[in-house]
């Protein structure tokens, strides 16, 4: 996923308009700012630009027009002066033959803008999940960090069942390090899931009665059914899912010290 800049669509636009408007009447000076001006911002967009690889349509226009410019600049201390109306006319008629070829592709490409999810800025979910969580998930569970990051991403492209994936996975790890401090030397489940660990510390009476009580809803309420490939996940029901692992993973972490920084644990809280 690459981030694009509208101002540089907006941009690009301002730099190639003034090719249609070229005649025999405007100084030297204007006509080569504006010639200038075009040829560095098609070439950027043609063989620098995130949407170089996808221009197919519009790409031989754009090839020809980048050439017409080339010609002219290159042309600019010789007898551009005697020629300005003929170069003006070529520049011309090659921008209006590129320009609705690059509109028609521009109108079907997979453009889309996304929006908010219920009171969640887009631009936390999709740059740092990991403000959904405490602060203190970076410091304490590291190896979490990657997951609640992924899991912002799916709600925001409005993947519920992914959401859930990456949540459950991010308080599977909180919780190994919530099982080990609790039980102090007792060995881990063979089998490591939710579901297992919260009946262990059940039948040990270890922990916490309000964490074992938010696992088990997420368990009872969200796990067990997510794993059935006819369940799916509403954009509300990832929400509601993400406020409750929240409530359980804020509640273990209280118990839980910091960790030592290694170079694989920051590697976890600052990989994007």
């Amino acid at each position: 996923m690459i981030r694009i800049s509208l101002g540089y669509v907006y941009s690009l636009a301002d730099s190639l308009e003034p090719l249609a408007r070229l005649d025999g009447e405007q100084t030297l000076g204007d006509v080569a700012g504006h010639v200038y001006g075009a040829q560095a911002a098609l070439d950027g967009l043609l063989n620098g630009s995130v949407f170089s690889l996808d221009l197919r349509t519009s790409r031989q226009a754009g090839e020809q027009l980048l050439a017409t410019l080339r010609s002219a600049t290159e042309d600019l201390n010789g007898d551009f002066q005697k020629k300005l109306a003929y170069r003006a006319y070529t520049i011309q008629f090659s921008y209006q033959a590129f320009k609705p070829v690059l509109l028609a592709e521009l109108g079907v490409a997979p453009a889309y803008f996304v929006t908010r999810r219920e009171a969640y800025d887009t631009i936390s979910l999709l740059d740092d999940g990991a403000a959904l969580f405490p602060a203190s998930l970076r410091i304490k569970v590291p190896e979490a960090v990657y997951d609640v990051r992924e899991a912002g991403k799916a709600l925001a492209f409005e993947l519920g069942n992914a959401c859930g994936f990456h949540i459950f996975r991010a308080t599977e790890a909180v919780l190994r390090r919530y099982y080990a401090k609790v039980t102090g030397t007792e060995p881990k489940p063979t089998i490591r899931n939710l579901g297992v660990y919260l009946n262990v510390l059940k039948q040990k009476n270890c922990g916490d009665e309000k964490v074992r009580a938010a696992l088990k809803q997420l368990v009872d309420l969200h796990r067990n059914p997510l794993i059935h490939p006819d369940t799916v996940l509403t954009t509300e029901d990832a929400v509601t899912l993400i406020g409750m692992a929240r409530s359980a993973i804020s509640l273990m972490l209280v118990e839980l010290p910091e960790q030592e920084q290694t170079t694989t644990s920051l590697g976890a809280m600052f990989e994007k």
